[in-house]
């Protein structure tokens, strides 16, 4: 996954190093050649604006899932109340599944803040 976050080091243009030559005549016998400070000699970058809209997105979809968690469990109250005990079970379901589902975005939220 971390790939998808991933973008050529603009500094170095993804080589990973950085070639220069102190003479005059540019003989490409006295090239040398060091590692890019910015990627580390990796080449690639991650791309924090990639990533910040992506932990953004994410963020929304955990205030979402959260919003219908309470709608669910508001109306599990109003359907013990009115005694329809057929339905209760459905939404209990429901309501579980929607809390493997905050779970897992919780989760992916966790690992994006990692990079």
């Amino acid at each position: 996954m971390k790939a998808k976050f991933l973008t050529d080091c603009k500094v170095c243009g993804g080589s990973g190093s950085h070639c220069y030559n102190d003479r005059a005549d540019d003989d490409p016998r006295f090239d040398y050649s060091h590692e890019c400070r910015q990627c580390e000699g990796e080449g690639k970058i991650i791309d924090e604006e990639t990533l910040d809209i992506r932990m953004n997105d994410v963020e929304y979809m955990i205030e979402g899932m959260m919003t219908r968690i309470r709608l669910t469990s508001d109306t599990i109250k109003d359907l013990n109340k009115g005694m329809f005990y057929e339905l209760v079970t459905k939404y209990k379901n429901r309501l579980h599944t929607q809390a493997r589902a905050l779970a897992r975005l919780e989760t992916h939220l966790a690992i994006l803040k990692t990079y």
